[in-house]
C-alpha cells in the first residue's frame, strides 16, 4: 500500500478540533441531521427527559421547557422531539438462545439513515482490576447476544489496545465478540483486588522503613532516602508512607491520562457519525479531587474538562459505570489486623470509604456535564447498559441564538446550560456547556486522493458515488497460508471512459483494501491501479451487467477482520466503498472447518443439462456461461432456480489410503428457522496429488414458495471419522 495512505489508516483520523461548523437554525431536524450545534448563529443542546420509572417521556412541547445560559433565559427559537426507535425483522436476530451454528454473518452493511443507536463501548482495562474484568466482559457478552438490535451501530474499544476509532463500529456480532474476548487485566495499571488490601500498602511502607533504616544505620543512605540519623520512628515512617503512596497516584495518573487521551480520540472519531451517539465507559473510577496532591487532582481534571467539552461539541453522551459494584468497606480477613493492634479499624475505614467515593468523582463529572448519567454501586451493569439504551430511544432538541459576548473568551470562559421542565415530577439531563471558543467559518482542507480513500475505508458506512459490492472468501493455500480472496462488482455506469484513437473504451481506477483487525488497526493491506481497455459488445454488456474485479489478500495469522475495500475513479476522484467482516479460522488447532462458500445460481432448466452431463466444451456438450463471481458477489437470487455451492475442507480425518470420507446437508433459513432441509449426502473421495484438501459441491432447490427477502444458506459436514463437526453460512436475498 502506498506509504501515506498506510500512515493514515494507521493514525487514524486528525484530532477534532475545538470549533464547530457553521450552520443555519433549521425548524425541525431529520434524525439524520439531528445533532448538537454550537455556531454563532445557533446553539443546539440536546436533552432527555425521563419520568419517576426511568422511561423516556414524548410528549413535551416548547412551551414545556426553559433554557437558561449562564443564568439568563433564552427563548426557545428551535424545537423538535427525534426519536430513534425503529423495527423490522432481520436474519440472525439477538435471540438469547442462538447457537453460533445458526446465527448467520452481518455483512449488511448499513445506511446512515438506518442506525438505531451509535454506540461506543469504551473498557478501561489499563485501570481496571482482575475481578472487574470478569464482570464486564460478562456483562458486554450478555449486551450482545440479548440487549443490541440489527440496527445499532457499535464499537468495543480497549484503553489499552490499539485504538482504530472510527473503523470498529459495527453491526456484526462476531467482530464484536472478538473484541471482548481481548478485553484481559492489565499486571501493569490493574491491581488483583476492587479495593486494595490494607496490608498491602502498610507492609510496603514497614519495608521499606526498615530498610532505609539498615541504610542509615550502615553509613551509606541511598540517594532518594527520606531518612535523617535524628528523626524518630514516628516521623520516618510517616514521611516512607507518604512517599509512598505519592508515587502510587503518580503512576495511577499516567494510566489514568493515557485512558483519557484514548477516549477523546475516540470521541473525534464519532463526531461525523449520525444523530445523537452514546459513550458507555466501563472504569474502576476517575479520581479527581484528592487534596494530598493538588497538582495531580488539577492535571486530571483539566483533562477531564477537554474531553467533556469535545464530547458535547460532538453530540456524544457519556455513560459510565464503576465495575467495581457495590463494595463493603470493612475490615476483612485479607486485610493486615496492624490498624486493629493499634486501635486504628474505624480510621482505615473511613480512609477507604473516602478513597472509593473520590475515585468515583471523575465518573459523576464526566456523565453529569455531557448529558448521561453514572451507574454506581451497583451490581447490575446489564441494567445500567438497558437504562442508557433506552434514553438514546428519544429525546428533545431545543435550540437558540446567542448574544454576541457568547463566545468572547475575555468575557467568559464557559457558557453554562441550565434546562428546567415545568410538568412536575420529570427529570431532565443535558449537557452542562461549552467553552467560549468563537467557531467562526472553517474552510475544509483539500483532500489528497489517499486520504480520501483513507477516509472512506474507515468509515463505517459505504461510499456510492461508485456503486461497489464486495464479497471476500477465507481460504488456506498448503504453502502460503490463510488468505482472503475478494469479489468485487463494479458498475461500470459510474466510471469514466475515455476514448482513444483506435475506437477503444479506456477507464482507470485505484482498489485499496484493508483488513482491520479487532482494535481496528490495519493488520493486512493491498492496493492496485488498474486499466480496463474494451469495446463493442463487450462494453455494452459491461454497461449492463458491471464487472467482476478480483484481489487476494494474504492474512498473517487467524482471527475475526473487518475488509474494507475502496475504489477511487482517477479521472472524477468519485469512490465507491464496501466491507465484510471475514472470520480466518485457525487450522493448526486440528478441528475441522470449512472455507467461506462460493455460490452460482442456475435456472431449473440448466441444472437438469447439468446432471445429465450435457454441459461443457466437448462436441454436442452445451456451453452456458458461468455466472459463479456475479452470484457469489451480487447475492441476489430468484424462487424456483437451483443454488450450486462450494467450498473446501480442512483437518477432516483420512482413512489408511488418505480418502476423506464426509456427510453434508444443506439448510436454508428465515429468521433462524429452516424453511427447506436438505438431503444428508455421503461424499466419498479417494487422496488426489496436488489436492491438499477435499472439494465439495453440492446444491439445493430455491423453491417457488419463497418469499422476496433475506434468507441463509447453511452447510453443515461432519466427519464420521473424527466426529468433529462444522458450519457455513452464507447470506443472500430472493428477489422477484
Amino acid at each position: 500500500m502506498k506509504r501515506s495512505l498506510f500512515i493514515a489508516l494507521s493514525i487514524g483520523l486528525a484530532a477534532l478540533p475545538a470549533s464547530a461548523q457553521q450552520t443555519t437554525p433549521t425548524p425541525s431536524p431529520t434524525p439524520e441531521e439531528s445533532v448538537v450545534k454550537i455556531s454563532t448563529q445557533l446553539i443546539q443542546v440536546d436533552a432527555t427527559v425521563t419520568d419517576k420509572n426511568g422511561k423516556v417521556v414524548k410528549d413535551l412541547a416548547s412551551d414545556d421547557f426553559e433554557l437558561y445560559e449562564n443564568g439568563e433565559l433564552q427563548k426557545i427559537t428551535n424545537f423538535a422531539f427525534v426519536s430513534r426507535v425503529s423495527g423490522g425483522a432481520t436474519v440472525g436476530t439477538n435471540a438469547a438462545n442462538s447457537s453460533a451454528a445458526t446465527t448467520p454473518e452481518n455483512n449488511v452493511q448499513l445506511k446512515r439513515g438506518d442506525v438505531r443507536r451509535t454506540v461506543a463501548i469504551v473498557v478501561d482495562d489499563l485501570n481496571l482490576s482482575f475481578a472487574s474484568v470478569y464482570y464486564t466482559r460478562k456483562a458486554l457478552n450478555r449486551f450482545v447476544d440479548e440487549q443490541m438490535q440489527p440496527d445499532d451501530l457499535v464499537a468495543v474499544i480497549r484503553t489499552g489496545g490499539g485504538v482504530g476509532a472510527l473503523q470498529q463500529f459495527t453491526s456484526d456480532k462476531r467482530l464484536l465478540k472478538a473484541a471482548i474476548e481481548k478485553i484481559r487485566w492489565s499486571p501493569v495499571g490493574g491491581t488483583l483486588d476492587a479495593l486494595s488490601p490494607v496490608s498491602q500498602r502498610d507492609n510496603e511502607i514497614t519495608d521499606r522503613f526498615n530498610n532505609e533504616s539498615d541504610q542509615v544505620a550502615s553509613g551509606n543512605p541511598k540517594q532518594y532516602t527520606l531518612v535523617h540519623p535524628h528523626d524518630n520512628v514516628d516521623q520516618v515512617q510517616a514521611a516512607i508512607k507518604n512517599a509512598s503512596k505519592n508515587a502510587a497516584m503518580q503512576e495511577a495518573a499516567i494510566y489514568m491520562q493515557t485512558s483519557l487521551g484514548t477516549i477523546k480520540y475516540i470521541i473525534g472519531g464519532m463526531k461525523n457519525l449520525p444523530g445523537r451517539k452514546a459513550m458507555m465507559l466501563f472504569s474502576d473510577g476517575i479520581a479527581i479531587t484528592n487534596d494530598s496532591d493538588k497538582s495531580r487532582a488539577s492535571s486530571i481534571f483539566g483533562y477531564l474538562q477537554d474531553v467533556t467539552d469535545v464530547a458535547n461539541r460532538s453530540s456524544v453522551v457519556i455513560y459510565t459505570f464503576d465495575t467495581r459494584g457495590l463494595q463493603s468497606m470493612a475490615i476483612t480477613a485479607s486485610d493486615s489486623t496492624y490498624e486493629i493492634i493499634d486501635g486504628h479499624r474505624e480510621q482505615k475505614v473511613n480512609e477507604r470509604t473516602r478513597d472509593f467515593k473520590e475515585s468515583q468523582d471523575g465518573l459523576v463529572y464526566f456523565a453529569e456535564r455531557t448529558g448521561g448519567k453514572a451507574l454506581l454501586d451497583s451490581n447490575d451493569l446489564n441494567g445500567g447498559i438497558q437504562r442508557a439504551l433506552d434514553e438514546q430511544a428519544g429525546y428533545y432538541l431545543l435550540g437558540y441564538v446567542p448574544d454576541a459576548e457568547t463566545f468572547d473568551p475575555s468575557k467568559r470562559k464557559f457558557n453554562k446550560f441550565e434546562i428546567k421542565v415545568k410538568r412536575p415530577g420529570l427529570k431532565v439531563n443535558y449537557r452542562s456547556g461549552f467553552f467560549s471558543n468563537d467557531p467562526g467559518n472553517q474552510t475544509m482542507p483539500q483532500l489528497t486522493a489517499e486520504r480520501e480513500i483513507s477516509e472512506a475505508l474507515m468509515s463505517p458506512f459505504a461510499k456510492s458515488d461508485v456503486a461497489l459490492s464486495v464479497n471476500a472468501l477465507y481460504a488456506q493455500d498448503p504453502t502460503q497460508g490463510p488468505y482472503i480472496r475478494s469479489f468485487l462488482h463494479i458498475d461500470a455506469r459510474n466510471l469514466t471512459f475515455a476514448d482513444t484513437a483506435e475506437g477503444w473504451k479506456t477507464s482507470t481506477f485505484d482498489v485499496d483494501a484493508v483488513a482491520f483487525g479487532d482494535n481496528g488497526m490495519p493488520v493486512d493491506n493491498v492496493e492496485s491501479k488498474y486499466t480496463i481497455k474494451t469495446k463493442g459488445a463487450t462494453y455494452e454488456a459491461m454497461l449492463a451487467k458491471g464487472f467482476v474485479y478480483t484481489l487476494i489478500m494474504p492474512v498473517k495469522k487467524p482471527g475475526i477482520y473487518q475488509f474494507r475495500v475502496a475504489l477511487r475513479d482517477t479521472a472524477t476522484g468519485k469512490i465507491g466503498s464496501a466491507t465484510q467482516v471475514v472470520a480466518v479460522a485457525d487450522v493448526n488447532k486440528q478441528r475441522l472447518t470449512l472455507s467461506t462458500l462460493a455460490v452460482e445460481d442456475v435456472t431449473m432448466n440448466t441444472w437438469q443439462y447439468i446432471t445429465q452431463g450435457k454441459v461443457g466444451n466437448g462436441p454436442g456438450m452445451m456451453q452456458i456461461p458461468s455466472t459463479l463471481l456475479y452470484d457469489t458477489v451480487l447475492r441476489q437470487f430468484p424462487a424456483g432456480t437451483v443454488l450450486r455451492y462450494g467450498f473446501e475442507v480442512y483437518n477432516n480425518k483420512r482413512d489408511g489410503s488418505q480418502g476423506s470420507h464426509l456427510e453434508t446437508q444443506a439448510r436454508i433459513l428465515q429468521n433462524d428457522k429452516a424453511v427447506i432441509e436438505g438431503n444428508v449426502n455421503k461424499f466419498d473421495a479417494p487422496f488426489q496429488q496436488g489436492v491438499p484438501n477435499p472439494r465439495v459441491s453440492g446444491a439445493i432447490l430455491l423453491k417457488d414458495s419463497l418469499g422476496p427477502g433475506d434468507y441463509v444458506l447453511q452447510i453443515n459436514v461432519r466427519d464420521p471419522l473424527s466426529k468433529q463437526s462444522a458450519t457455513q453460512l452464507f447470506r443472500f436475498e430472493i428477489v422477484k
